[in-house]
């Protein structure tokens, strides 16, 4: 983000916690060095700096050199490491921090008092972000501008009853409960949250596993019975073939085919049946039991009825 790097060492009075007042909240007047040189800016905050601040933070974090506060604005040892930017109402733009050993020693030898930001402006004077490169300021001991009130650092630190706000709101823990026991009883809430997680996670691990075994099962019984059905349907077309070269079934006769086809489907017996029905040949070849009958031989009478008989006792 473009802008003008400007240095100012807003009034903020300094003590050992883990966050300061960055920008303090309004409209100011400040003496500061703009692009090296002295000038008098005014400088609007308010809430609306947040997110600039917050995602330039994370790429310079991000980056192969970390960003850092040092001392007096000057090339030397780090104050303190940023960890995260936010905005309190009535307060203005707050930086977590991680102080250096340096920093620790500067802030409990009270060798320095003040912190002196180093962001960038635009033309209408209002903070748009960090510097691309070196510090985000230094701790000092001659802030420029001294009719600016001051801004202990502490100040920042966040009310009880406002966190416990934000617990109930998140449901951790239930509206009435006691503040000196929010935060264990929001702790032990959350862990058993994750507990419960994980237990779901193993849970749903296990019916995955499950349903794939059964998915693996369905598709082979599936198969199976698909080679079942092809070979009795092939059985019931063989036995209808033979029944057609047979005799047994008219080569046109598709309904007998149909018949027949579905009768083994349902019962591969019936191909039995089928066979068991006399083909053309036999019934062509077949002799009926007993006397054969000669059809229109004359009934014999008198001598010739006697000589028959007699030629048949000879025979």
């Amino acid at each position: 983000m473009s802008g003008t790097k400007v240095t100012a060492a807003f009034q903020s009075e300094l003590t050992q916690v883990e966050s300061i007042v960055y920008l303090p909240e309004g409209k100011h007047q400040i003496s500061a060095s703009k692009g090296g040189k002295p000038a008098v800016l005014t400088v609007e905050v308010n809430e609306s700096i947040l997110a600039s601040f917050r995602e330039q933070l994370k790429e310079r974090q991000e980056s192969n050199v970390r960003p850092f506060a040092g001392f007096d604005h000057k090339t030397g040892a780090a104050s303190f490491i940023p960890q995260e930017f936010r905005y309190e109402s009535g307060v203005g733009l707050v930086l977590d921090v991680e102080w250096t050993q340096a920093g620790r020693a500067a802030i409990d030898g009270k060798d320095y008092s003040y912190f002196s930001p180093t962001f960038l402006v635009d033309d209408n004077g209002t903070p748009v972000g960090l510097p691309k490169r070196g510090e985000i300021g230094s701790l000092v001991n001659d802030p420029a501008f001294e009719e600016i009130p001051r801004i202990a650092a502490s100040h920042n630190e966040q009310p009880e009853n406002k966190m416990i706000e934000h617990l109930i709101e998140l449901g951790l823990v239930e509206a009435g409960h006691d503040e000196a026991t929010a935060l264990e009883s929001a702790k032990a809430k959350l862990q058993a949250l994750r507990a419960d997680a994980e237990k779901a996670n193993t849970v749903q691990a296990s019916a995955d596993i499950a349903a794939s075994k059964i998915a693996d099962l369905e598709k082979e019984v599936a198969d199976l019975k698909a080679e079942q059905s092809a070979a009795v349907e092939a059985e019931a077309n063989a036995a209808i073939e033979e029944a057609v070269t047979a005799g047994r079934i008219a080569p046109q006769d598709d309904a007998a085919k149909t018949f027949w086809f579905n009768s083994i489907k349902a019962d591969k017996a019936n191909a039995n049946i089928l066979k068991s029905i006399p083909s053309k040949v036999d019934l062509e070849s077949k002799v009926l039991a007993g006397r054969v009958e000669e059809p229109n031989k004359p009934e014999l009478k008198g001598i010739d009825k006697v000589q028959a008989v007699f030629a048949a006792q000879k025979d």
